[in-house]
C-alpha cells in the first residue's frame, strides 16, 4: 500500500480503516446502505457491459448493495435500477456525464461505490465498501507504472458519501464550458479534490495492459492497440479489479482471464 513520505491525519485513517477492512467479517444483520454505481451515456458501451458489470459484483461480494446505473436509456435492466436523465448535446465528450454522479439531489444514499464499464472484476471486493471513516477513494493513475512518483488521479473506481462531494458537479454547472477545457472528467474530478482524495492501495486494481500484461506486448492496428499475442496472464495477489483504460478493450481480448472473468 502506498502512503505519502509523511504521513498525513487523512492517510493516517485511511490506512487504520483498510486495514480494519481487509480483516472485517461483514455481519449477517448489516444494515448500512451501500451503492454499486456506473454511468452509460451515448452507445460507445451496449447494454451488455452493465449486465456484465452487474453479474461480476454478484459473484464477487458478500455485502448487501444496491445496483444503480445513470443513463440516458429509458430501456430497463434486470437487477438495475436506472437514474434516467437526458443526453448533454453541449458536452464535447460524453464522458463528461460521469461528473453528474456527485448531483447531491440524485435519489441515492449512503456509501457509493463506482466502476467504470470496462473493467473487470475478478475476486472479492468487500474490502471496497468496508471503509467508514467518510474518505473519497481513488486509484492512483496507472502511470505509476512508469513513474514511480507520479500524484494523479485514475477515476475507473471511486467511492465516496452521497452528498459529500456534491462541489464536483456544482461547480461543474457554473461553467461547464470553462470546465471542459481539462481533457476529461477525471481532471476536473483531481483539480477539485486532490488536497482530500486517497488513493486504492495499488494492489487491489490493476491496469490490465500495463501491469497484469506488459505495454511491450501491445502493437497498434488500424489506428487502436491491441495486444500481439493470447495468453493466461498471473494476476497478482491481492487484485480484485483489471481496468482496461484506452485500448483494447475486453472484447477485443482473447485471453483466458477475460473470458473467464467477463460474462
Amino acid at each position: 500500500m502506498q502512503l505519502p513520505n509523511v504521513e498525513t491525519k487523512e492517510a493516517r485513517k485511511l490506512r487504520k480503516a483498510l486495514h480494519k477492512a481487509q480483516n472485517h467479517v461483514v455481519p449477517a444483520n448489516n444494515t448500512e446502505r451501500f451503492i454499486v454505481l456506473c454511468v452509460r451515456f451515448g452507445t460507445k458501451y451496449g447494454r451488455e457491459y452493465v449486465e456484465r458489470l452487474r453479474n461480476m459484483v454478484q459473484r464477487h461480494t458478500t455485502v448487501p448493495y444496491e445496483f444503480v446505473c445513470l443513463t440516458d436509456d429509458t430501456r430497463p435492466i434486470e437487477g438495475v435500477r436506472s437514474i434516467v436523465q437526458p443526453l448533454q448535446q453541449q458536452y464535447k465528450k460524453i464522458w463528461w456525464h460521469k461528473v453528474h454522479m456527485f448531483d447531491h439531489t440524485l435519489p441515492l444514499g449512503g456509501r457509493i461505490l463506482y466502476f467504470d464499464l470496462d473493467v473487470i472484476i475478478c475476486d472479492n471486493i468487500d474490502k471496497f465498501f468496508l471503509n467508514h471513516d467518510k474518505l473519497f477513494l481513488g486509484i492512483k493513475d496507472f502511470n505509476r507504472k512508469f513513474h514511480p512518483s507520479w500524484h494523479y488521479l485514475n477515476s475507473s473506481v471511486l467511492s465516496w458519501v452521497h452528498g459529500r462531494e456534491n462541489y464536483i458537479y456544482d461547480e461543474f454547472q457554473k461553467n461547464p464550458a470553462e470546465a471542459q477545457k481539462l481533457l476529461g472528467d477525471q481532471d476536473w474530478i483531481w483539480k477539485l479534490s486532490k488536497n482530500k482524495l486517497q488513493f486504492w492501495p495499488i494492489e487491489w486494481i490493476q491496469s490490465y495492459k500495463w501491469e497484469i500484461r506488459n505495454r511491450d506486448e501491445l502493437v497498434n492496428r488500424t489506428g487502436k492497440q491491441g495486444f500481439k499475442f493470447v495468453t493466461n496472464p498471473t494476476i497478482p495477489l491481492g487484485c480484485s479489479v483489471a481496468v482496461f483504460h484506452g485500448d483494447p478493450k475486453m472484447e477485443e481480448v482473447k485471453d483466458t482471464f477475460v473470458i473467464d472473468n467477463w460474462r
